[in-house]
């Protein structure tokens, strides 16, 4: 790694040891909108990063989250998506409950325990886990493999996705997978729900069963998607492109070749747009023209933040394009993983104003969001990941 990557990979190690207290990590140092908290999502992206890089500081914050969030968890299973440690201060979501929450709560705990093989915490966390894959369970309303996310149900909580998500249902599925191969459990009914996803977010032939729905799966199939569908509705597959969720995809399933060149021309259009090969969280950018507008400018909870290139709308976070970064280094994709890196450290360094901030706006390149992001620092041992498979 060059020395400038080198810098901010310190930094951002340094950033998750300060984000690290007994009671769990915490989204951010400051205490803007709820940020020093123990966060599901936020604290258990960071722990995983630290289980990767295998950091014991982190590690050990990661359990501490994870008993935290276990130890809230509500009578119907959901796991909060954020606790004020030392209080009865708890979310489960605002507008919206986060499906989320509960997702990463199940992979976190089983990558916890399958790098540690701390039996005597597993047993803490495992009738969590169990309560919690009851109540995703029941959020397929018809037991027919797939989570259904409502409107502003995960991270991406002020933009329109909704329904039948990759992200959440990858996310999902990773965590079933984990956990059925940890108890020695079947793994047939998986193995055709993970079939069924792949053959659905990412259409690239006629297939004689596992197609949700026909009229609108040919029709995706006919502009020849260059990478996985965002969501999947009654009437609609949604081919826009969601980082997260890819990079998810790309870790649970592996590209084929073609799946490969197709992400490639993908990435080199992104790059022709933005001058960087960087991966915005979602892409097209929603404009007022878009179908969607109307569902985007009433949806927020403190101030209107997707403004074109911002926030959700297009902004570029470290975050997923690390993890993405990480995936395309796994399916063998290691010139666009290093050019993504290569690009960003670029543009952290045209950025005098740097503080770990959330995301890159798509037009200007310029630091946007709050600072001290756990989120972000994740990103970029990600990116360290990626560039040294």
């Amino acid at each position: 790694m060059n020395s400038d990557f080198k810098n901010l990979y310190h930094e951002a190690v340094a950033l998750l040891h300060r984000l690290t207290t007994p009671h769990g990590i915490l989204a951010s140092t400051i205490e803007a909108d709820n940020y020093k908290r123990v966060w599901a999502r936020d604290s258990i992206v960071c722990g995983i990063a630290g289980l990767w890089m295998d950091d014991a500081v982190v590690v050990e914050g990661l359990k501490n989250s994870l008993l935290t969030l276990a130890g809230q968890q509500h009578s119907a299973g959901m796991i909060p998506s954020n606790v004020l440690p030392n209080s009865e201060d708890i979310s489960f979501g605002s507008l919206v409950g986060r499906i989320d929450a509960t997702t990463w709560f199940i992979v976190g705990s089983c990558l916890y325990y399958q790098h540690t093989k701390d039996q005597e915490n597993w047993e803490k966390l495992h009738p969590a886990i169990e309560k919690a894959r009851q109540f995703l369970k029941a959020t397929e309303f018809n037991d027919k493999g797939w989570i259904y996310t409502p409107l502003s149900g995960n991270w991406a909580d002020e933009y329109p996705i909704h329904g039948y998500t990759l992200y959440d249902n990858v996310l999902r599925l990773w965590g079933e997978q984990l956990y059925l191969e940890m108890i020695g459990a079947n793994v047939d009914g998986l193995n055709s729900v993970l079939h069924k996803t792949q053959l659905n977010f990412w259409p690239q032939q006629e297939s004689e069963k596992g197609i949700y729905q026909k009229g609108p799966f040919e029709r995706a199939l006919e502009t020849q998607p260059e990478h996985f569908a965002a969501f999947i509705l009654p009437g609609i597959y949604d081919l826009r492109f969601d980082a997260a969720g890819n990079a998810l995809a790309m870790l649970l399933f592996h590209l084929n070749t073609k799946q490969k060149d197709g992400m490639t021309h993908f990435l080199k259009g992104l790059h022709d747009t933005l001058g960087k090969m960087l991966t915005p969280a979602f892409w097209p950018i929603i404009t007022e023209d878009s179908d969607d507008w109307n569902l985007l400018k009433g949806n927020y909870s403190f101030d209107f933040k997707n403004k074109s290139g911002d926030f959700h709308n297009g902004g570029i976070w470290p975050v997923w394009m690390g993890l993405f970064a990480y995936a395309l280094a796994q399916n063998g994709m290691h010139n666009e993983a290093k050019q993504i890196v290569s690009d960003f450290t670029e543009t952290v360094l045209e950025n005098p104003e740097w503080d770990f901030q959330e995301y890159f706006n798509a037009h200007s390149l310029k630091v946007g969001g709050k600072t001290q992001m756990g989120y972000t620092a994740s990103g970029i041992v990600f990116m360290n990941l990626a560039i040294n498979l």
